[in-house]
C-alpha cells in the first residue's frame, strides 16, 4: 500500500461519507418511508452489482500492471477488451433480470409493493457501474489512482443535485397520483423513484467523464499499438484470470451486503403492518445507519496511514516495529471509537431531534442501544484492512460469513420472541459486528504474533469516555430547555471533546509514533510539553 493508494482509499470514505450524506438529505425529500422503498432497491442493486463486479477495478488493475511491467502490451489490449466485453453482457444481464423480475423481488422477497417501481428504474445502474468499474481498472493498471477518487465525489456530487431536482419533480407527480388514488404512499414511491433517476444520470456523466480522459491518455501509447496486435491470451484466459483472482473479495463483497437484505426482509415479514414496518425501517437506514456510518468513515480515513505503515514495515523486514504500529492502529480506533459510541449513546435525545423530531424516540432508542455499533465496524475495517494487505483473504471471508449468521440468529430471535421491532436490527448488528470484530482482531494478533496492552488502549480511554459521557449526559438535560437540540449537541461535543482529550493527556496515554497517526497530534504533544507531560 503506497502513499497514493493511501490517498485514493481516504478518498473513497470521503465518497462514503458524501455518499450518507445525501442519504440524508433524501431522507427530506422523499420522507422516511421513502428511504425505505429506495433502500429495496439499493439493498438488491449492492447484491446483484457486487456479484457481477465486485472489487472488479482492483483486480482488473493488478493485471494490468503485471502485464505493463513485463512488457506485454499485446495481452494488455486484449484484457482490456475480452473483460469490457465480459463484463458488460453480465451487467445487462443483471439489468435485464431487475428490470423485469422486480415485481417479484420487490413483493414476493422483501414484501414490499412500492418498491417495484424504484427497482425497475434503478435496473440500468447495474450496468452503467460496470462500464465505469471496467474504466477505473483501466486507469488503475496504468498506475493512476486520481481518476478513481475523482470520479467517486463527482458521482455524489451529481446524484446531490439531480436528486434535488428530480426527487421535487416526481414527488410533485406523485402526490397527485396519490390524491386520485387516494393512497399517499405514491408520494413516497414517486420521490423515492427521482432518486433512482439521478442515480443513473449521474453514472452516465462519469461514464464520460471516464472516457474523454481514458481516451487522452491512450494518444501517450500509440507507439505500443503496434505490439498490441499480438497477444498470447484468448477470451476465455482473459475471463479466467479475473475471476481467479477476485473471487474471495467478490464473495466478500455478497456477504457484507447479505445483513442489510436478510434484517429488511425479516423485519417486513415480522411487522403486522407494512407502512409502519416502512417507517421504522427508514428510520433505521436513513438515520441510524447514516450517521453510525459516517463517524466509521471518519475512523477509518484516519487509520488508514497506520495500516500502510505496517504494510512498509513488513516489506522492509522491521517485524518488531510493525507490531508496535499495529498497536498504536488499534489503539487509534479505540480512542476515536469510544468517545464516538459514548457521545451517541448520551446525546441521543438531541440528535434524534435534530433529524427526526416526529420520531424523536426511536430514533433516540437506536443510538441508546446501538451505538456501540461505531466501535466494533471501526476496529472490524481495521483488522479486516491489516489481513487483506497480508494476503489472509479467506480469513476475512470466513469471519464476515460468521458474524453473517450471528447477525441473521439474534435478529430472528429477537424479531420472534421478544417482538422488540426495528431495535431487533440495531441489536442483531450489533451482535453480528461483535462477533466479527473479535474475530478478526484474534486473526490479526495471532498473524503478528503480539499481544495487546489493553490496560494502554481499551481500559484507559474507556474511563476518559465514561467521564466525558456523564458531562454530555448533564449538559444535555440542562441546556436542552435553553438551547435546543442543535445549540446542545454542538456545546457538548465541545466539551465532552476537550475533557476526554485532556483526560488521555494527563494520563499519558499517548505515544510519540500514535501522535504522527492522529489529527491534531502535533497540537497534542506541544501541549504536553507545555504542561511537562511529555
Amino acid at each position: 500500500m503506497n502513499h497514493g493508494e493511501v490517498k485514493r482509499r481516504q478518498a473513497e470514505e470521503v465518497t462514503n461519507i458524501l455518499t450518507l450524506i445525501t442519504i440524508l438529505i433524501a431522507g427530506q425529500l422523499t420522507g422516511n418511508k421513502g428511504i425505505a422503498y429506495v433502500a429495496v432497491a439499493v439493498e438488491v442493486y449492492a447484491l446483484v452489482w457486487t456479484a457481477v463486479s465486485g472489487n472488479l477495478s482492483d483486480t482488473l488493475g493488478r493485471l494490468l500492471r503485471g502485464r505493463k511491467n513485463r512488457g506485454q502490451y499485446g495481452n494488455i489490449g486484449t484484457l482490456r477488451r475480452n473483460t469490457m466485453f465480459f463484463q458488460i453482457a453480465l451487467g445487462l444481464t443483471g439489468s435485464l433480470i431487475l428490470l423485469f423480475f422486480a415485481g417479484n423481488i420487490a413483493e414476493g422477497i422483501f414484501d414490499i409493493r412500492y418498491s417495484t417501481f424504484i427497482l425497475r428504474v434503478l435496473s440500468p445502474i447495474i450496468l452503467l457501474r460496470t462500464v465505469s468499474a471496467v474504466l477505473l481498472g483501466y486507469f488503475q493498471g496504468d498506475g493512476s489512482e486520481l481518476p478513481r477518487a475523482i470520479s467517486g465525489i463527482l458521482r455524489q456530487i451529481f446524484i446531490l443535485g439531480f436528486g434535488l431536482m428530480f426527487s421535487g419533480m416526481m414527488k410533485n407527480h406523485g402526490e397527485k397520483v396519490s390524491n386520485l388514488l387516494m393512497q399517499e404512499n405514491f408520494t413516497f414511491m414517486y420521490s423515492g423513484a427521482g432518486i433512482a433517476i439521478a442515480v443513473c444520470l449521474a453514472e452516465i456523466f462519469i461514464i464520460i467523464f471516464l472516457t474523454v480522459i481514458f481516451r487522452g491518455s491512450q494518444r501517450a501509447e500509440r507507439r505500443n499499438r503496434q505490439e498490441e496486435r499480438y497477444s498470447a491470451e484468448s477470451f476465455f484466459d482473459s475471463v479466467r484470470y479475473l475471476y481467479v483472482s477476485r473471487w474471495p473479495m467478490l464473495v466478500t463483497g455478497v456477504l457484507e451486503a447479505v445483513p442489510f437484505a436478510a434484517g429488511l426482509i425479516f423485519f417486513v415479514r415480522a411487522a403486522e403492518d407494512e407502512n409502519a414496518a416502512a417507517l421504522e425501517y427508514g428510520l433505521y437506514a436513513g438515520k441510524y445507519l447514516a450517521i453510525c456510518g459516517i463517524i466509521v468513515c471518519l475512523i477509518s480515513a484516519v487509520s488508514l496511514p497506520v495500516t500502510a505503515r505496517i504494510f512498509t514495515c513488513l516489506r522492509s523486514g522491521e517485524n518488531r516495529f510493525a507490531k508496535k504500529v499495529f498497536q498504536s492502529g488499534v489503539h487509534i480506533c479505540l480512542i476515536h471509537g469510544i468517545f464516538s459510541s459514548v457521545f451517541l449513546a448520551f446525546m441521543g435525545e438531541q440528535l434524534a431531534g435534530l433529524l427526526c423530531p416526529e420520531n424523536e424516540g426511536l430514533v433516540q432508542k437506536m443510538f441508546a442501544g446501538g451505538s456501540t455499533l461505531v466501535l466494533f465496524t471501526a476496529l472490524a475495517c481495521y483488522f479486516g484492512r491489516f489481513l487483506q494487505i497480508t494476503g489472509k483473504k479467506y480469513l476475512v471471508l470466513g469471519a464476515v460469513g460468521t458474524g453473517d449468521i450471528i447477525f441473521i440468529i439474534f435478529s430472528l430471535v429477537l424479531l420472534r420472541v421478544s417482538k422488540a421491532g426495528i431495535l431487533a436490527l440495531v441489536y442483531g448488528g450489533m451482535a453480528g459486528m461483535a462477533v466479527l470484530c473479535v474475530v478478526l482482531g484474534l486473526f490479526a494478533y495471532r498473524q503478528l504474533r503480539t499481544q495487546a496492552d489493553w490496560l494502554g488502549i481499551l481500559i484507559v480511554p474507556l474511563g476518559a469516555g465514561g467521564a466525558s459521557g456523564l458531562v454530555s449526559m448533564l449538559l444535555g438535560r440542562t441546556l436542552s430547555p435553553y438551547l435546543g437540540s442543535l445549540g446542545t449537541l454542538l456545546t457538548g461535543f465541545a466539551v465532552s471533546t476537550v475533557i476526554y482529550w485532556i483526560l488521555l493527556l494527563v494520563l499519558r496515554n499517548f505515544k510519540e509514533h500514535e501522535l504522527e497517526a492522529i489529527p491534531g497530534g502535533r497540537l497534542i504533544e506541544k501541549a504536553g510539553q507545555l504542561f511537562h507531560i511529555f
